[in-house]
């Protein structure tokens, strides 16, 4: 017998076990499995432990193991690991959430925009860009920092809180110019365009959580312990002005021709960032 074909009858001993609920002893998984007792004992201890639990001489099947797929059992023995993962809860008390909107029709220049936010040399390309000393200022960071440590904050910075966005296309229709009737609009110009657009629009979140407890940008050395540490209003100002910064005015430097981009924020508090066209 194939050692698969252990596996995939010791799978399905298991599964009418945890249905009926009733234990089992190892003779039976023994005889279901057609495993040797000395093989039968180690995959139905070591391997199958988050599953299966000895009780009184008797093993009883976790219900668990009825939202586990077979695939996933074989390659619990393939390999040594365990079948579900366990995760450690952390809930920041406090979080911003971007959410920019784009047409689609400049999803190039957005895309291209979001990935230089991984990239660690377009990261010091926008540092440039700014101004290492309008970055000082901005962050209050200390004056006697070096550039080279502006630079490094800002690049930790970028590693530890962007690390992915999410973005959904929702199709909408929207108004192009001043509201008119029906009539004039029969009426108007070929040349002034449509008056009721349709337009599929690029909207990418990001979620960045606000700890205050943690390491910030008033602290340049992360690895000393925190020193007067802002409130997490004062953080979230910090993280507020570099997301601006390096992402959404980076994004509207670049696009051109668009009546209106808007950028929603929420979370710690709530604003509608609205960069609209100068009248030519």
């Amino acid at each position: 017998m194939k050692r698969e074909d252990n596996v995939k009858r010791a799978f399905e001993f298991l599964l009418e076990h945890a249905k009926s609920e009733e234990p089992f002893k190892f003779d039976e998984f023994v005889k279901a499995s057609g495993w040797a007792k000395g093989t039968a004992k180690i995959y139905l201890g070591k391997k199958s432990s988050e599953l299966v639990k000895k009780k009184n001489g008797v093993y009883h099947v976790n219900p668990e193991i009825l939202r586990v797929r077979l695939d996933d059992f074989k390659d619990l023995y393939r390999q040594k690991q365990s079948l579900f993962t366990d995760y450690v809860m952390e809930v920041p008390q406090e979080v911003l959430v971007y959410e920019f909107f784009m047409p689609l029709s400049r999803e190039d220049r957005l895309r291209e925009s979001l990935d230089n936010l991984f990239y660690k040399d377009t990261v010091e390309q926008r540092i440039k860009e700014i101004g290492i000393s309008k970055i000082r200022d901005a962050l209050e960071l200390p004056k006697s920092s070096s550039d080279e440590e502006v630079i490094q904050f800002v690049i930790r910075f970028m590693d530890s809180t962007i690390g992915g966005y999410s973005l959904q296309l929702v199709n909408g229709r929207f108004r192009a110019g001043s509201l008119t009737t029906k009539k004039e609009v029969v009426n108007r110009p070929f040349s002034q365009g449509a008056y009721l657009v349709d337009e599929t629009t690029a909207v990418v979140r990001f979620i960045l959580p606000v700890n205050a407890n943690q390491a910030s940008p008033s602290q340049m050395n992360l690895f000393e312990p925190v020193k007067d540490a802002p409130n997490s209003d004062k953080l979230a100002e910090q993280m507020r002005w570099l997301f601006l910064n390096f992402f959404a005015e980076a994004v509207t430097r670049v696009v051109k021709k668009e009546d209106e981009i808007w950028l929603l924020e929420s979370g710690v508090r709530s604003a509608l960032y609205r960069w609209v066209r100068k009248a030519e």
